[in-house]
């Protein structure tokens, strides 16, 4: 078994692992939770990567999986960059040192990111693949905006429920504060994903 498929299988079972934890412990509204959802998008990913066979596939094919793969990475990075910085430093010790915790806020989204850069083929991405990779995350601000504010789906532990995340409440902070945090946000984001792509111009296996 190739190495990088056996480490997808581990990262995979991760996944699978930690958001199982979370909708045991606290039911199926942790579906309302980018961190959830973003973990879901990782191992199902994985799953199907551990299944497919690049040297079999056409190129234009693998391009393509690998630029889809590339906004996965993303997708994922945003949870652990945001939960480190935003939410980590008001999580309680005993809340923060899980195994749940440690899995989906972690071990997934920094794992993912060493698989991209390690395993993938090197200058698969556009230039403008970055801004593609965006839409996903702002997706989920517009969800998570209605149903705060129309929905109202409780979620469980969330203190600012139904909002997700304290900083796109916008009965509290208004909508030009959230606004602003949205595109904050979305420009640090981008920025990484411009980071990603420039290594991905050096680092990985090189392409057949």
């Amino acid at each position: 078994m190739a190495i990088s498929r056996f480490y997808r299988i581990l990262l995979a079972l991760c996944g699978l692992v930690g958001v199982s934890i979370q909708i045991h412990d606290d039911g199926w509204g942790m579906l309302l939770y980018y961190t959830v959802l973003s973990n879901i998008l990782v191992f199902s990913s994985l799953i199907f990567f551990i299944i497919y066979d690049f040297n079999k596939g056409d190129a234009t094919t693998n391009i393509k999986l690998l630029r889809y793969k590339g906004g996965v990475t993303m997708a994922i990075l945003i949870t652990g960059v945001i939960y480190h910085f935003l939410l980590a430093p008001s999580t309680k010790p005993e809340d923060f040192w899980t195994v749940r915790n440690l899995l989906v806020h972690y071990i997934v989204p920094w794992g993912l990111v060493l698989d991209t850069l390690v395993f993938d083929a090197r200058k698969a991405y556009r230039l403008r693949e970055p801004l593609y990779w965006s839409l996903a995350p702002l997706a989920y601000f517009a969800f998570a905006l209605l149903n705060g504010l129309v929905l109202k789906l409780p979620i469980p532990h969330a203190k600012n429920s139904p909002f997700a995340y304290f900083f796109i409440n916008v009965n509290k902070l208004g909508w030009n504060k959230v606004l602003l945090n949205v595109l904050l946000i979305s420009a640090g984001y981008i920025a990484v994903g411009y980071l990603i792509y420039f290594l991905k111009q050096f680092i990985g296996r090189k392409a057949d």
